[in-house]
């Protein structure tokens, strides 16, 4: 999803006169206020962000003049790879120059919040009269907002058609017990029936693959009050055991703790693999990769006697408001346009970014049509809506060390090296270390 290339584009502002009556707007982070030819006042922000990368060219400028025309509000890009980003924001956050609007991924919003880096968005939509209710899901601290997702990755079950065929699996499973049948079928057909891509150098494995299995029969990590509950949590503790179960008896590809996510994808394209839980958004990726492939997507397996609806674990282009911003609420108000317009009654804007990139929508206003996108698009979209997007790493404090402790003590642990309670208690324990320091 990340281009290797970037256009960086920059926009001077010149205060005429400006200084002279002590109106001074922010330098080459926040944007501020200018004068027109009228000598009445324009706002001007700027916007930290990777998505000018991996949009199409001009995708997002034309996005951000087309608002300058109905508002007369300027935005400046300020766009990087978003391996770039995190640091350009913290730079710009510890020298006053952080951008007006920024970009954050779910791994920093807690982070960020605690920092003082963002603002609390909560009383800004609060303030404007923002109607909550539009979107899917926001990213809370506290139970506050600091972050609000404008479109979601989601991160389905890929099959491989092809394989189940000749394995004799002759519909797709639906339960653990159907999921541990054709895994058996395909073990013996001379496949890997699925894969856990669980390399700490990147380790979202664990959210995407492994609790993005548990996450569709309702399983969570945390309590109802957002708590951290591993220790005692009875249904993770099952969870545990069958992941456990489905590596005892071969039937998850090998060297788990070393495999990328691009490895795993390989792994999938070159026919070695039945199943694997990636981005939808890889899709397109894959056709280019195994044209021949019959691709088919599969609902993730649930518990055999879950009847709730199914979460699907997602990632999202998230944007929040800067606490030194000296426009918060003008940025407010641009994010709330992402979302639903001007008059806050349409997605549109929503609805085609999403479209774009391959992506869901998190406005519940929003209408993509995805009637000329790949079928298999097509299926995930339609258990994305009936399901519900979750991740419960998102907000939480250094959640990049809590899944990389949480992958270290579950490597040990498929291995036999601990039991259950052990291992979860271990992750608990990391976690409350966290917390407390």
């Amino acid at each position: 999803m990340k281009r290797e290339t970037f256009v960086k584009k920059s926009l001077s502002v010149v205060l005429t006169g400006a200084m002279v009556l002590g109106l001074v707007a922010c330098g080459g982070g926040s944007g501020g206020e200018t004068k027109d030819d009228s000598g009445s006042k324009s706002v001007a922000l700027k916007w930290q962000q990777w998505w000018a990368v991996e949009c199409p060219e001009g995708y997002v400028q034309n996005i951000v003049d087309k608002y300058e025309e109905k508002t007369g509000v300027k935005i400046e890009l300020l766009s990087a790879p978003f391996a770039d980003t995190k640091t350009q924001i913290t730079s710009g956050a510890s020298t006053g120059t952080v951008a007006d609007i920024v970009g954050v991924d779910s791994s920093w919003v807690y982070d960020f919040a605690k920092q003082g880096i963002l603002t609390n968005q909560s009383k800004l939509m609060d303030d404007d009269g923002f109607n909550q209710e539009i979107v899917d899901s926001e990213w809370q601290v506290d139970s506050s907002t600091y972050a609000v997702p404008v479109v979601n990755f989601a991160y389905p079950m890929y099959a491989n058609q092809d394989i189940l065929d000749k394995a004799g699996v002759t519909e797709l499973p639906n339960t653990w017990s159907e999921f541990e049948n054709a895994c058996q079928k395909i073990k013996d057909a001379g496949y890997y029936p699925f894969a856990l891509n669980l390399d700490t150098t990147s380790p979202s494995g664990i959210q995407n693959s492994y609790m993005g299995f548990a996450w569709a029969s309702g399983i969570k990590m945390k309590d109802d009050a957002g708590n951290c509950k591993l220790t005692g949590n009875e249904e993770l503790k099952e969870f545990a055991e069958f992941m456990k179960g489905l590596y005892d008896k071969g039937y998850i590809y090998p060297g788990m703790s070393a495999l990328t996510e691009a490895d795993m994808s390989s792994k999938f394209c070159s026919g070695e693999i039945a199943f694997h839980i990636n981005s939808a958004a890889l899709l397109t990726s894959y056709r280019k990769e195994a044209p021949d492939m019959h691709i088919t997507a599969a609902p993730i397996p649930i518990k055999d006697d879950y009847t709730g609806k199914r979460g699907m674990c997602v990632a999202s282009w998230a944007l929040g408001v800067t606490e030194k911003s000296e426009n918060k609420a003008e940025a407010m108000k641009f994010i709330e346009y992402l979302l639903s317009g001007l008059e806050g009654r349409e997605g549109s804007i929503c609805a085609d970014l999403a479209m774009t990139q391959s992506a869901f929508p998190n406005s519940t206003l929003a209408e993509p049509d995805y009637s000329n996108a790949d079928e298999v698009f097509q299926d995930i979209y339609d258990m994305y809506q009936k399901g519900y997007p979750i991740n419960e790493f998102t907000g939480m404090k250094e959640a990049n060390t809590i899944m990389t402790d949480y992958i270290n003590e579950l490597v040990p642990y498929m291995d036999g090296e601990q039991d259950t309670t052990a291992f979860l208690e271990n992750v608990q324990k990391s976690i409350d270390d966290i917390y407390d320091n």
